[in-house]
């Protein structure tokens, strides 16, 4: 009960987070159209800043929407042909603001394309969550994304350069609600994104692994059949 109390706390503050700014933003960006003190450039960077924000709003309804549905068992899924490559390109684009304000470097090893049979997404919030988490405890350090075509499956892999996950920590990390131990408090989130990533991947014949350790990071593994099956209904 105080779990599902603090993740209701918790997903009313970022689902409220992002709207104060985004407000602000629309606000400067009309008076000063309206005074004619923006260039063309400067009204593009506003409507690029508000557009950032609505993203993340969307990416955190999409996650609650996620949660309750595999919590109440009712998750389908609907496989249909895809380029897993353009997949991951365009959720990594979504990031290109928060990467830049961050300083954060993003390395890809892609093929130029790789098609199969998913839930498009399911494989969104798959890549969007482990990005999220790579950014927000990669502590600045380069950020590395690669796929790996083995056949029958394919592997997508995400390396940070943060301070890595104790033993103890990475039995639990794929849980509902929890945290590393020491995870710094302004990293806000529900706690649910690497449960979410876990629950997704398997609902699609997947695994996820980790390969961590203090003080040299992490790497998240989610290996995948190359064509997965629709829910049963």
């Amino acid at each position: 009960m105080a779990a599902r109390d603090s993740f209701i706390a918790v997903a009313a503050h970022e689902l409220r987070n992002p709207m104060t700014p985004m407000v602000g933003q629309i606000e400067l960006l009309l008076s000063g159209v309206k005074a004619g003190r923006y260039t063309p450039q400067q009204i593009e960077q506003r409507l690029e800043r508000i557009q950032s924000l609505m993203l993340h709003y969307i990416k955190r309804s999409a996650t609650l929407l996620d949660v309750s549905r595999i919590t109440s068992g009712n998750l389908k899924l609907a496989p249909a042909s895809c380029d897993l490559i353009l997949v991951v390109k365009e959720v990594i684009e979504t990031y290109a603001e928060a990467t830049r304000h961050a300083g954060v470097s993003i390395k890809l090893d892609l093929p130029s394309s790789l098609s199969g049979t998913w839930d498009q997404l399911a494989l969104e919030q798959i890549i969007d969550n482990l990005m999220s988490n790579a950014i927000k405890y990669g502590e600045g350090g380069p950020i590395e994304v690669g796929v790996i075509d083995l056949g029958n499956t394919i592997c997508l892999r995400i390396r940070d350069q943060g301070p890595g996950i104790s033993l103890d920590d990475r039995a639990r990390i794929f849980d509902r609600f929890e945290r590393a131990v020491g995870v710094d408090s302004r990293h806000s989130g529900f706690g649910v994104g690497l449960w979410l990533v876990r629950q997704l991947t398997e609902a699609m014949g997947g695994t996820i692994s980790v390969e961590t350790g203090l003080g040299v990071g992490s790497v998240f593994s989610v290996v995948l059949p190359r064509h997965g099956t629709a829910t049963p209904t």
